[in-house]
């Protein structure tokens, strides 16, 4: 940005909170602009580091001897456990070679995991400290317009059941399984409950056709007569499916489950996506930070049970660029998001 002849700004915010230019000029100029880009880039605002994980002779470490792939001519590595690791250099100069193609997929055959052959490389000494690794990449969730980000972290369980509860629901029988999209059947026969009509084509991009049956609303509309009443407004489940995750935050903010299922979403700065909105239309940038707060939202649910920090083991996370492309203030978001991973015994390392 401070190469530029000129910047143009857009925001002030992501989502509905964008979408208006905010400055356009210099790069000078931009250092003293009341925006967020400017605080960041005049030092008023800065990413915060937290609190550093020293490490000692006691830390626990793995160690990878002897990568030969590619490139790599014979490393060796020590990578400190319950610690926050940066794989770094030039482009080209191995570190995907070193934690795509040899570490991370000798950790997998370690767990029995589905992976392709580990890189050549002579051992791998330490991997009984985890209990399981986690590549988290940038490639999409998945293809189904079904699956969104209410489903992947949980939070549509803690709604069907609310919805489950409502007097109607009771006099009809209608349980909570009435009001997923994934099975039973209240959702459309005709979409599956995706909303749209899913058609391949043979040499072009997929289409998606808003489902005639049932107008991209997914459910039956006996199903949609049922309505829960939540900060003035009267919500059925399509209506709930389309609120963004920071109006459901606020309408929901006394559903504790719901609560607790949707903050990681937040966390990692994605409060603008609907609940709905089907994970093939994220970006590669947000399915990488949806996928960390589905991990996110795994430990909340364990915390909630153990009400402790993990004993010993834990999962090593393996990043793959996780800040590529991102703004200074989403970098701030998803930096704060991987402390709470660590936070509670978890391992991280990327490139």
């Amino acid at each position: 940005m401070l190469a530029a002849d000129r910047v143009i700004d857009m925001g002030p915010g992501p989502g509905e909170r964008g979408g208006e230019m905010v400055f356009d000029g210099t790069p000078a100029d931009l250092r003293n602009a009341d925006t967020l880009t400017g605080a960041y880039l005049g030092a008023r605002k800065q990413i915060g580091m937290g609190l550093k994980r020293l490490v000692s002779d006691n830390t626990p470490r793995m160690i990878l001897e002897g990568a030969t792939q590619h490139n790599l001519k014979n490393v060796s590595i020590e990578l400190p456990l319950q610690r926050l690791v940066c794989i770094t250099g030039v482009s080209g100069s191995g570190k995907s070679t070193l934690i795509q193609d040899v570490l991370a997929p000798a950790l997998m055959r370690h767990f029995g995991k589905a992976t392709e052959a580990p890189g050549a490389h002579d051992r791998l000494l330490g991997a009984e400290q985890l209990s399981d690794v986690v590549f988290v990449d940038q490639s999409p969730i998945g293809k189904t317009a079904r699956s969104n980000p209410a489903s992947y972290v949980g939070a549509w369980d803690a709604v069907r059941e609310i919805f489950a509860t409502h007097p109607t629901s009771k006099q009809r029988s209608y349980t909570a399984s009435k009001f997923s999209f994934n099975s039973g059947d209240g959702r459309c026969p005709s979409c599956g409950g995706s909303g749209f009509e899913h058609v391949e084509m043979q040499f072009l991009s997929d289409v998606y056709l808003r489902c005639p049956d049932c107008d991209g609303k997914r459910y039956w509309p006996e199903i949609l007569e049922i309505k829960i009443e939540r900060g003035g407004r009267a919500l059925s489940a399509f209506d709930v499916l389309e609120l963004t995750v920071s109006e459901a935050a606020k309408l929901f903010a006394n559903d504790r489950d719901v609560i607790r299922a949707i903050q990681p979403i937040i966390d990692v700065g994605l409060e603008y996506v609907k609940l709905g909105q089907p994970v093939p239309t994220l970006s590669g940038g947000e399915s990488q930070r949806l996928k960390l707060a589905g991990f996110l939202a795994e430990a909340a649910r364990d915390a909630a049970k153990s009400k402790q920090r993990l004993a010993t083991k834990g999962t090593l996370f393996l990043f793959d660029e996780p800040t590529t492309g991102l703004h200074f203030e989403d970098i701030s978001k998803l930096m704060r998001a991987l402390r709470k991973l660590l936070d509670v015994g978890h391992s991280l390392g990327g490139d």
